[in-house]
Order: C-alpha cells, then sequence, then structure tokens
C-alpha cells in the first residue's frame, strides 16, 4: 500500500485563514527544541489579518531538520533523469520534478509549491495571483517553479494529482493542471463525480482519454506523488499551500502586491551580495 493510502484515512478538511489544513502525522518523541524554517510569511504585528501565517510552523513540540536552510541561495543545477535540482531545492532535500515545473532552472530564485488540487485557497492563488507571477517572474527568467503534490485535504485530491501528472506524459502538464483546479468541489464529491471530472478536463484539454485513464489505472505516477508527500512530512508542512522562495516558507494564499514585494526583495538581496 502507498504512502498516501497508508496516511489518507481520518485526514480531514479545515480551512484555516488564507491555507487548508489537514491532520498532521503523528510526530516522533521530542529531541531538542530546533528552531522553525527561514519564513518570509508576513506577519501581522496587530491584529490578525486574512493574510497571516495560514499553517502551522514547527515549534518545540515537533522535530525539524537538524539543518537549517541558508537564508539565501545562488543556482547550482545538478541534472538527474527526472530534471533539474537547484540549490535551494537540495538544501531542502527535495527532488526534481519531471513534468511540474516552469522556467529556468538557471533562474536567480526557486520557488517550490506543495498544493493540493482540492484546497479552496490554493486554487485562489492559481485563479487570482499565480498568472502575474508567472508573467512577471517566471517569463522572465527570475523565477524557476516547481509544484509538488500534497494531497491532505480533499477526499480525490490524490486522484486529481495522478491526472496531472499522467497529462505530463502526454506533455499536457499544465494545461491539466489549470482544467483540475477549476472545479475544487469535484474533489470532495463522490468517487464517480471525481473520474468524471477527470475524464471532462482531459478532453477540455485534448488529451488521449483512454491513455490517461491507463497511467492512472496503473499507478504509474503513484510514486512521484508518495515522494512529493514524503518530502512536505520531512519539512513539517501539513496544509497548502505552502511556498518555499529559495528555502525560505510562504505559508498561504497571497496577493499579487505581496508577492512582487518578497520576490522584489529577494531580487535586490542576490544582487547585493
Amino acid at each position: 500500500m502507498s504512502y498516501l493510502r497508508r496516511i489518507f484515512v481520518g485526514l480531514g478538511l479545515c480551512f484555516v485563514l488564507s491555507a487548508c489544513t489537514g491532520a498532521p502525522a503523528a510526530v516522533r518523541s521530542l529531541e531538542a527544541p530546533l528552531a522553525p524554517l527561514p519564513s518570509v510569511t508576513p506577519v501581522q504585528t496587530t491584529s490578525p489579518q486574512p493574510a497571516a501565517v495560514a499553517i502551522a510552523l514547527p515549534t518545540a513540540q515537533t522535530v525539524v531538520p537538524t539543518t537549517t536552510p541558508q537564508a539565501t541561495v545562488m543556482p547550482r543545477i545538478v541534472l538527474t533523469a527526472d530534471g533539474p535540482v537547484t540549490a535551494s531545492m537540495a538544501q531542502l532535500n527535495l527532488s526534481a520534478e519531471p513534468y511540474a515545473t516552469l522556467g529556468d532552472p538557471n533562474a536567480p530564485i526557486t520557488v517550490v509549491e506543495f498544493a493540493d488540487f482540492g484546497c479552496e485557497f490554493c486554487g485562489r492563488f492559481h485563479l487570482l495571483t499565480f498568472g502575474a507571477v508567472k508573467a512577471e517572474y517566471i517569463d522572465t527568467g527570475k523565477i524557476y517553479y516547481v509544484y509538488k503534490d500534497l494531497p491532505v485535504t480533499s477526499q480525490h485530491g490524490a486522484l486529481a494529482a495522478q491526472a496531472a501528472e499522467c497529462a505530463g506524459v502526454q506533455g499536457q502538464y499544465w494545461a491539466m493542471h489549470d482544467a483540475l483546479f477549476t472545479e475544487p468541489r469535484a474533489w470532495y464529491g463522490s468517487a464517480a463525480g471525481a473520474q468524471a471530472q477527470v475524464q471532462a478536463a482531459a478532453v477540455e484539454v485534448a488529451l488521449n482519454v483512454g491513455e490517461l485513464e491507463a497511467c492512472i489505472a496503473a499507478g504509474s505516477q503513484t510514486p512521484n506523488i508518495d515522494r512529493n508527500f514524503a518530502e512536505a512530512q520531512a519539512l513539517r508542512i501539513y496544509g497548502t499551500p505552502a511556498f518555499f522562495i529559495n528555502a525560505k516558507l510562504l505559508a498561504g494564499a497571497h496577493s499579487a502586491a505581496v508577492w512582487r514585494e518578497i520576490l522584489d526583495d529577494e531580487l535586490a538581496a542576490l544582487t547585493a551580495n
């Protein structure tokens, strides 16, 4: 039984501020209180606002990696069978993605997103904010973007993740990715309804539906999704969306204006160094 299937039973749905969170797996006994991951998540100094920290960061009750990632990194590429691993990905022990990437891996900033196709706030980010980030930073060579599946909130999120990866086999990952985000309610209903939505999305992006269904049935992309999930667990990420911008955490869905501020600050810091 795959890693996802072992943990999937019992995960609940919960929307907290600007993120979707699932029930975390049981943590090991406390070894030592360690510092949280470096973060660029906006934190309100007065009354809480919707853009505040959206998912739980590591505390003294959890165990985080003993090696704290560097604050800023410059590109250094390692080529693997599944694609490039940038320096900041390596810092976080993240694997390459064969299909779910955009941009130039030599870009000064690597952004890694963990998300669930059924997460309301993940969908909000992709429908309202991602287009601006893509046009202004990915398409202009400033960001290498990596998407990783973390289906912890929706009942059929793992099916949607497999559908997207299997579409990648046909060279249509991002078209399928976008289509799957347009109907997030489909991933909370019946299995038949979820399957019907996968088929509808496949037709919409002109995939070979038979090949897609065979790929899903064979589970050929399940190991990659399981690996994504394990990587999120190792980083103590239990909610979505969660982003790592050159190894620094940005939790929750934020506006394009917030992204511009964070990314421009990162680019300025890299230039200064």
